[in-house]
């Protein structure tokens, strides 16, 4: 029983990542135009923040950094 469902799944090609991080920093940028339009100040921050969560992920799909990447063993 050492195979395992993830580690038997399909690794990640570059198109895959390109497409989903781009997406994903989309999707923030969306997110960060929209807050602008918020006139209440509780609203425009956190969307501000859902946004810039959505940027952080994006780059990091794009980076292909741990969890979407391998961990570096020290």
């Amino acid at each position: 029983m050492t195979d395992s469902v993830v580690s038997n799944r399909h690794k990640d090609c570059l198109p895959c990542r390109l497409v989903s991080g781009f997406g994903v920093i989309g999707m923030g940028v969306y997110i960060a135009v929209q807050a602008q339009k918020r006139t209440k100040p509780l609203g425009r921050f956190t969307m501000l923040g859902i946004a810039a969560v959505a940027g952080s992920i994006g780059i990091a799909r794009l980076a292909d950094v741990y969890p979407f990447g391998e961990r570096v063993q020290k």
